[in-house]
Order: structure tokens, then C-alpha cells, then sequence
């Protein structure tokens, strides 16, 4: 077998199978970056679910006084005292919940130190008639304090301008900022069920904390990791294994060669021969 591995066609199947090997380590070596990255984001979004509740200011910083981490603040419980602005209320369109398309009701509540944006709930796609936007029931009046679920702002262009009717396609701090003319905190938050300003709308519902930073769950990591260092051992033994089998069948040829009874008219060689030719339905001349 080594003999036939020395062969130049398996010296260049050997340099193949190598290259593969070292894909798919490196492609395990990733999945194992990846797991660590999600184990890490599920614990601190699972952290945050579970922080105590505290004063919107000490999570949310006003746009323009830093950028916190999506993962430091997503998920956490805050409190806000303020006035709801119906003027600056917008439809965010093209969401799902609970399976259902329609729209978030983002109404921006003036508090003493900056606006927040509020996600009041949800209103379906349905609810609308033919060709017009949803009714939606109107904010409290008056001084109110909320507890709601803090999400980090979205970057996209919200495309205000171009949708019209008060619509938008992402929640953008920094765009609603220039908007509203007041500064507002850079990111926004989802009212708790039952808070005011909820009535008439869809709660938006808590998020799953099974795999809260979304995508494939860690087992299925752990099992990718698995897959590919399997598939580079089974590419370094493929050589072998294929020699192996070459080998085999060769020496099986022998054998069977070597059981012939040689006529005394035929040299070994011609024996041979003549059995191959045998075996394999060709005729020796």
C-alpha cells in the first residue's frame, strides 16, 4: 500500500485531501467562534431581561452622547415620565407579530430630559381599510409614566419622506431627532402590556429567552463543529482508503493467477495472461 501511495496520482489525491482537511478545520474552527459569540450575546440579553428596573437616562444616552452596544441595553426594563406628542406619531409598517403583518405605533413621549420613542403596540396590516391606513386609538393625554422594554435604534434610512401619511421603515433616533426638532434618545422602547397608551392596541409580546439573540441555537454549533472536523478526518483517510482497496484488489488478482494449473504448452506469463483475459471477457492473442 505505501508503495502505491507513492504513485504520483495519489501523491496529487494526498496534496487534495489535504487542502480539504484544512477547509473544513478552519470551517470548525470558526463554528467554535461562532458558538462562543452566541453563548456570550445569549447571556448578556438574557442579563438584561433580568436587570432590575431602572430610570430610562441611565440606560438610553441622548443621540449624539454615545453609542452603547445593542447588547448592553437590548431587553432591558425601563421607567419613563412624560407627555405623549400625537404630532410626531408614526406608523412603522411591515412588521410581524405573532405572525400577523401590520404596523408599530411609534408615539414620542416628551420627558424632562429628552424625548424617548415609544413603541405603544401593534395594529394589524387587516385593520385598514382597502388602500388607507389603520385608525389608531390615541394616546393618553396629560403626565404618564410608563414601564417599558428598551431596543437598540435601528440605522436605516427610516424613509419618512418618501412613504408620506406619517409612515416610516425603521425606527431612527438620529433622523426623528432632526425631525422633531428636541433631542431624543438613541434608541427606543416597547410599552409593557397594560401600560398607558396600550389600550386598543396589540401588546408587543416578550421576548424569547430560549435563544434570544436569534439565529441557529448553540446545540446546532456544537453540532456544525462536530460535522466538519469529521468530514477533515474522513478527507486525510480517504488516500488510504483508496489505496488500501487498490492494493487488495490486485493481490486478489495474484491469487487467483497463481491457482491456475499452467499448461505445459504456455509459459507462466502467457498463464497469466490468458486468466486475466478470463476474468474480465477479453481475448489474448
Amino acid at each position: 500500500m505505501l508503495r502505491t501511495l507513492r504513485e504520483p496520482r495519489y501523491a496529487a489525491l494526498s496534496v487534495l485531501m489535504l487542502i480539504v482537511a484544512a477547509i473544513c478545520v478552519l470551517a470548525g474552527t470558526w463554528q467554535i467562534s461562532r458558538l462562543s459569540g452566541k453563548v456570550t450575546e445569549n447571556d448578556a440579553l438574557r442579563n438584561n431581561a433580568h436587570a432590575a428596573t431602572t430610570a430610562v437616562g441611565d440606560v438610553l444616552p441622548l443621540v449624539g452622547k454615545g453609542t452603547p452596544s445593542a447588547d448592553s441595553i437590548q431587553y432591558r426594563t425601563v421607567t419613563a415620565t412624560g407627555t405623549y406628542q400625537p404630532a410626531g406619531q408614526a406608523l412603522v409598517r411591515q412588521r410581524t407579530v405573532d405572525g400577523d403583518t401590520g404596523y408599530l405605533v411609534l408615539t414620542p413621549l416628551r420627558t424632562s430630559q429628552g424625548t424617548l420613542l415609544v413603541v405603544r403596540g401593534f395594529i394589524s396590516g387587516t385593520a385598514a381599510r382597502s388602500g388607507s391606513l389603520p385608525t389608531v386609538p390615541a394616546a393618553p393625554t396629560g403626565q404618564v409614566s410608563v414601564t417599558a422594554r428598551v431596543q437598540p435604534a435601528e440605522t436605516r434610512n427610516d424613509r419618512a419622506t418618501q412613504l408620506g401619511g406619517k409612515q416610516l421603515e425603521a425606527i431612527n433616533p438620529r433622523l426623528q431627532a432632526v425631525r422633531l426638532g428636541t433631542p431624543v434618545y438613541a434608541g427606543y422602547v416597547e410599552l409593557h402590556a397594560g401600560q398607558p397608551g396600550t389600550a386598543g392596541l396589540t401588546a408587543i409580546p416578550a421576548p424569547d429567552l430560549s435563544n434570544p439573540a436569534g439565529g441557529a441555537i448553540e446545540p446546532q454549533h456544537v453540532a456544525y463543529i462536530i460535522q466538519w472536523y469529521l468530514f477533515a478526518l474522513l478527507a486525510l483517510a480517504a488516500p488510504f482508503v483508496v489505496a488500501r482497496a487498490e492494493t487488495r484488489s490486485h493481490r486478489d488478482d495474484d491469487r487467483e493467477v497463481d491457482d491456475v494449473v499452467i499448461p505445459d504448452q504456455q509459459t507462466p506469463e502467457q498463464a497469466r495472461a490468458a486468466r486475466l483475459a478470463d476474468r474480465y471477457g477479453r481475448v489474448v492473442r
